[in-house]
C-alpha cells in the first residue's frame, strides 16, 4: 500500500522549486490554487528523478540524511532529499542571466502591456524607451519605465515622465500640463542625477493602466502641431 504522507514533501519542494526559480516565479504567484499544486506534482516528478540519480551515484547522502534523522521510516529520507534540493536545483538555475529568464517568462506568460513595459526597459536609446501611458483616470505621461516590481502579474511600474497631461474630450488630443523635460535636463545641468527618480519617478500600479504604446514624436506632433514638445536624446 502506497505511503501517501510521503508524497508531502516533494510536492512542497515542487512548490519551493517554483516559486524559487526566476523563469517560474512570477507567473505561479497569480496562478489558481488547483493550477499551482498540479504544476507543483510534476516539478515533484521531475525533482524525484533527480533525486534517485543523486542516490545511486553517491549513496553517501542518503548514509549522511540517516544519520540525521532520529527515527527509521521507510522512504522519508528519500522525501526528503527531494525536499532539500529543489532549492538547491532552483539557485542553480538561477545563475542562467536573470533577464534571459525573464524574457522567456514574459514571452510565455505575460499580457500585451507587460511585453510593452519590459521592451521599454530593456533597450538601450532613450528615444527607443519612450512610452504614452493612458491610466484609468484620465492621466497621460509620456516617459519610459525605470523599474518594475513584478515582470508578470500583480505589479508596480515606476516611470520617469517627460511630460503629462490629459485627453481633452471634445478634441481627443493631449493637453500637456507638466513639462518634466526641461526639469529633469536643468538637474543633469546641475549634476543632480541621482535626485532625478527620487523626486520625479511616477509609480503606477498595472490595475491602473488601460492604454500602452509606443510614443512617435514625429506621430505625436502631426496630431497636436500646436504643442511645442521635443524631446530629444537625454545624456542620462
Amino acid at each position: 500500500m502506497p505511503k501517501f504522507d510521503l508524497l508531502l514533501l516533494p510536492l512542497l519542494g515542487g512548490f519551493w522549486f517554483l516559486n524559487i526559480f526566476n523563469y517560474t516565479k512570477y507567473y505561479h504567484q497569480r496562478i489558481e490554487r488547483q493550477r499551482l499544486i498540479f504544476n507543483s506534482s510534476i516539478v515533484a516528478i521531475f525533482l524525484s528523478a533527480l533525486g534517485l540519480l543523486i542516490d545511486g551515484f553517491f549513496p553517501e547522502v542518503n548514509n549522511l540524511l540517516s544519520n540525521l534523522v532520529p527515527f527509521n521510516y521507510s522512504g522519508f529520507n528519500q522525501s526528503l532529499l527531494i525536499f532539500l534540493i529543489s532549492p538547491v536545483f532552483a539557485i542553480l538555475l538561477n545563475l542562467i542571466p536573470r533577464r534571459f529568464l525573464l524574457q522567456l517568462a514574459i514571452n510565455k506568460h505575460g499580457d500585451q502591456i507587460e511585453n510593452i513595459f519590459w521592451e521599454s526597459l530593456i533597450q538601450k536609446n532613450d528615444n527607443d524607451k519612450l512610452l504614452m501611458i493612458t491610466t484609468n483616470f484620465n492621466k497621460i505621461y509620456v516617459g519610459y519605465v525605470k523599474t518594475i516590481q513584478k515582470p508578470i502579474g500583480d505589479s508596480f511600474v515606476t516611470l520617469l515622465p517627460y511630460f503629462s497631461g490629459y485627453r481633452n474630450k471634445d478634441t481627443q488630443e493631449l493637453e500637456i500640463t507638466t513639462d518634466y523635460f526641461s526639469i529633469i535636463k536643468k538637474m543633469i545641468e546641475d549634476k543632480k542625477l541621482d535626485e532625478i527618480d527620487k523626486k520625479l519617478g511616477v509609480t503606477l500600479h498595472k490595475s491602473d493602466v488601460t492604454l500602452v504604446s509606443k510614443f512617435d514624436q514625429s506621430v505625436f506632433d502631426r496630431f497636436n502641431k500646436s504643442d511645442e514638445v521635443e524631446v530629444d536624446d537625454l545624456p542620462y
